[in-house]
């Protein structure tokens, strides 16, 4: 049976979304393993994988503008071309520098897929966006998953350098599906990326994108402590590796059942309410983690996490979807999800000096806490801005 050319396209949007995490997944495995075995020290290995953070950064505060003066297509297949240039670059990387300057390509790639793959899903044919975006998310976490489990087995395998040809082919699969991305909407002529890139500072000024800034934080943060404080608290505990791989690797699997359930019903009435679902649901999780120590709970409480942070994250683009037009979704959801890299920049450091000083269950503990008080907050902001609305209301009736 010969399926439609739209819906043929959309699979392999699909598709080449999934094997694009399915190669990020195995290179954040890749990488720290790598550095390990040219013997860098732990300060090393941190600065590699965090340093180039500040290039992803850097990148999505651009990435929006270029996505709508450009269009999400042309983005995406730039994003797939610097993932095959990053892995390549791994080929010949033997030094501090060079993994440096691969990992800053690859965030640079990272910074570019999120913003243009997100908006392109909001603007695709479906019943409602956040199943559209619920759709795209899955095949996301799938990827991601697959990814992790499969990094450390192909370094064991085929050695590093046969994984980073495996990766530089799944790159360049990547390159091929982008050739047959689904088209949308075109972009207004006429525009400069500068003009476009100035349209950040009225963003920032919406206190709705200062919320989605926050929840986007909230929503890497399961993915931030699974690279990096929930493996040392784990092995802390005395479990093995391979049962910390497989622990850690729940925070996948519930999100990805999670923004299955909950995409459908993601609607601009009920924002209001999920962003409380989500922000309840990590900090009672993030205060389970402190609590628990049996390896099957702290399992459940790292999957029911992540289906938090699943939560959270398609709140944010829900939400700058309802904001902004087709025109200037791309800037929205750039702006919107900023808190995502500060998550990877900020999270491990704060968190991780807190565990140095208090301990590992102090610091989830207290963490969770402070997540649990932000639906109170939330409802002053709702309250507040229905005050406003009233009296906006009620002066242009006079």
């Amino acid at each position: 049976m010969k399926l439609p050319p739209q819906t043929t396209r959309l699979l392999m949007f699909y598709a080449g979304a999934a094997i694009w995490n399915l190669a990020n997944g195995i290179m954040m495995i890749l990488i720290p393993l790598y550095a390990l075995s040219l013997g860098f020290s732990i300060l090393k290995i941190g600065s590699v994988i965090a340093l180039p953070v500040l290039v992803m950064l850097a990148v999505r505060l651009v990435v929006g503008a270029l996505c709508d003066r450009y269009g999400e297509r042309c983005i995406l297949q730039v994003c797939y071309l610097l993932a095959v240039i990053a892995a390549l670059l791994l080929l010949r990387a033997d030094d501090f520098a060079s993994l440096l300057v691969s990992q800053g390509i690859a965030n640079a790639s990272r910074s570019l897929f999120w913003v243009a793959s997100q908006s392109l899903a909001t603007q695709l044919p479906g019943p409602t966006v956040g199943k559209r975006l619920g759709h795209l998310s899955a095949w996301n976490h799938v990827g991601n998953l697959l990814g992790m489990g499969l990094g450390g087995a192909l370094a064991s395998v085929v050695g590093y350098s046969g994984a980073f040809v495996v990766l530089t082919a799944m790159s360049i699969a990547c390159g091929v599906l982008g050739l047959a991305i689904p088209r949308v909407e075109s972009k207004p002529s006429g525009r400069t990326i500068w003009q476009i890139a100035g349209g950040i500072g009225r963003w920032v000024r919406h206190p709705e994108v200062w919320l989605g800034i926050f929840a986007s934080f909230a929503a890497a943060l399961p993915s931030t402590l699974t690279q990096s404080l929930f493996p040392v608290y784990l092995a802390q505990l005395e479990y093995e590796e391979h049962w910390i791989g497989l622990t850690v690797s729940g925070r996948a699997i519930g999100a990805i059942a999670m923004v299955l359930i909950i995409g459908p019903w993601i609607t601009p009435p009920r924002l209001r309410g999920i962003f409380a679902l989500g922000m309840v649901g990590i900090g009672i999780f993030m205060a389970g983690c402190g609590l628990l120590e049996g390896l099957l709970l702290l399992g459940s409480c790292i999957a029911a996490l992540g289906a938090a942070g699943g939560v959270l994250d398609l709140w944010y683009q829900v939400q700058a979807t309802e904001m902004s037009e087709a025109r200037d979704r791309s800037m929205a959801m750039a702006a919107a999800s900023l808190g995502w890299p500060l998550s990877l920049m900020i999270a491990p450091l704060l968190l991780g000096w807190l565990a140095d000083l208090k301990g590992f269950p102090f610091t989830f503990i207290a963490t969770g806490i402070f997540f649990l008080a932000m639906p109170a907050v939330s409802h002053l902001y709702y309250r507040r801005a229905e005050s406003n609305a009233t009296v906006q209301a009620r002066e242009e009736v006079l």
